[in-house]
């Protein structure tokens, strides 16, 4: 029985040398799955980051630049933001950052810009619509800035109209032809005499 047992802890040791070194391994596939399900306990509640320190501002992002951004802070100055690696690569995913989006920067105190160069700011925070509908209720700031920056003042209406202009040029024209085709006679005229498309 001892001797029984042994050989089976041979038999299987070797049957796993031969697994790893003999069996190919699946090193392909989609590596973006891997990722996406790598940090699954994203937390359900998001705390909403308010401006408490000194330096840190609420502004409404104008254009992109690629690894910057330009922003303008609810006290109408516009500076060049710089987005962290906080908010790129997987942090993207629930910061994604386009004109007209909030955030909170951090101006840079410490840093003296160059002639004809606008202040430099850090990325803090991302707000979600939803986030900024608690900033509008429960912060005593003024965003009227920020608002018109986003056009949210407009109560949905925009300066595109809609209109039937070319259904209406076809129903005109369509009934141009229908009176052109009433004046009109059947008659062909053929080597001077005159056929009547009725009569054939």
């Amino acid at each position: 029985m001892y001797i029984q047992r042994e050989l089976l802890i041979l038999l299987f040791y070797y049957l796993n040398l031969f697994y790893k070194l003999i069996m190919v391994k699946n090193t392909g596939g989609n590596k973006s799955k891997r990722l996406g399900r790598k940090h699954i306990n994203v937390p359900e509640t998001r705390i909403v980051r308010y401006a408490i320190e000194e330096g840190e501002e609420y502004a409404a992002v104008t254009k992109l630049h690629g690894a910057n951004c330009q922003v303008t802070c609810a006290n109408g100055v516009s500076r060049v933001c710089v987005i962290r690696k906080k908010f790129k690569g997987r942090g993207k995913r629930d910061n994604i950052i386009m004109p007209g989006i909030w955030v909170l920067v951090g101006v840079r105190d410490w840093e003296v810009p160059g002639a004809g160069k606008q202040q430099k700011c850090d990325l803090l925070e991302v707000y979600s619509r939803a986030d900024k509908d608690k900033l509008i209720q429960t912060c005593p700031d003024d965003f009227s800035v920020l608002r018109a920056i986003c056009d949210e003042g407009d109560d949905g209406t925009s300066n595109i109209q809609f209109t039937d202009a070319l259904i209406d040029e076809d129903e005109s024209s369509s009934e141009e032809s229908e009176t052109k085709s009433e004046n009109h006679n059947d008659n062909i005229i053929i080597n001077d005499d005159e056929v009547d498309v009725d009569d054939i």
